[in-house]
C-alpha cells in the first residue's frame, strides 16, 4: 500500500517545502520582478545572515525554482523560468483572495497603476495592454489562454517587438490581485514589457517593481487605442 501511495505522489510536496520558510518566501518575492540578485543582497532583504541564504538558496535551487547565473565571481539567483513564475503568481493569487481589498487600500498608488509582474506588465496599466490587444483583435483569447493573430503579428513587426511565436500559447491570463481581473502574461507579454522599458516608454520607479508611464507611453497606448485610467 506504501509503495502505491508513494507511486502516486507528484512530488510538489518538494516545491512547497521549499517556499515555506519566511525568508525564502522574502527571496522569491524579491526576485518576482524579473531581476538576478547576489545571495548577498537576498540575505539583506530577507533579514539573515549570509551562511544562512546560502543554505536557503541552495534549496530553493535544489528544488529548480531558482536558476543561478554565474558572472566571473559572482553568482546571480533568479525566478528559474515563466512556468514557475506562473506557480509563484497563483500561490500569491490565492493568499490574497482573503485580505485583497484591505491590501489593495494600503497599497502605493503607483504600485496599483503599473509594475512589474515577474518579466510582464501588471496593474492598471496591464490590464489596459489586455483590452487594447483584445479590442483590436491582435490577440485571441481561449479560456486561460491567448494567441496572437495575424493582424498581431503585423503590429509586432510595427512596434518593433521581438517576438516569434512558437509551438506553446502565446501567452496566458494572469489574475491581478490588485484589479480583480487578468492582465496578460507568458513569452508574448515579457516581449511587449522588454521593448517598452527598452524605449524609455516606461521608466523605473522609486517605488520597488513600480514603473513610471512615460510621454512615449502614454503614445504607445494612444496607438494602440487603449484607454489609461490615470
Amino acid at each position: 500500500m506504501v509503495a502505491v501511495e508513494r507511486s502516486a505522489q507528484s512530488g510538489f510536496s518538494r516545491l512547497t517545502e521549499a517556499l515555506s520558510d519566511p525568508a525564502r518566501e522574502a527571496m522569491v518575492s524579491a526576485l518576482f520582478g524579473g531581476k538576478a540578485l547576489p545571495a548577498g543582497e537576498l540575505a539583506s532583504l530577507a533579514g539573515v545572515s549570509p551562511q544562512s541564504a546560502s543554505a536557503h538558496l541552495q534549496k530553493l535551487t535544489e528544488a529548480r525554482l531558482l536558476s543561478v547565473l554565474q558572472q566571473g565571481r559572482f553568482r546571480y539567483y533568479r525566478i528559474a523560468d515563466d512556468e514557475v513564475a506562473g506557480l509563484i503568481e497563483n500561490l500569491v493569487n490565492v493568499a490574497a483572495r482573503g485580505n485583497q481589498a484591505e491590501r489593495a487600500r494600503g497599497l502605493p498608488t503607483p504600485l496599483r497603476q503599473s509594475r512589474t509582474c515577474y518579466c510582464h506588465l501588471a496593474g492598471q496599466l496591464g490590464v489596459a495592454l489586455r483590452d487594447g490587444l483584445v479590442g483590436r483583435e491582435l490577440i485571441v483569447l481561449h479560456g486561460r489562454q491567448a494567441s496572437l493573430t495575424e493582424q498581431g503579428l503585423a503590429w509586432c513587426r510595427a512596434e518593433a517587438i521581438d517576438f516569434k511565436p512558437g509551438r506553446d500559447p502565446h501567452m496566458r491570463l494572469c489574475n491581478d490581485w490588485t484589479e480583480r481581473v487578468p492582465h496578460l502574461a507568458g513569452p508574448f507579454a515579457n516581449a511587449i514589457l522588454k521593448r517598452l522599458i527598452e524605449t524609455h516608454a516606461l521608466a523605473p520607479h522609486r517605488v520597488p517593481r513600480a514603473l513610471r508611464l512615460m510621454p512615449k507611453g502614454r503614445a504607445f497606448f494612444e496607438r494602440l487605442g487603449a484607454p489609461i485610467p490615470f
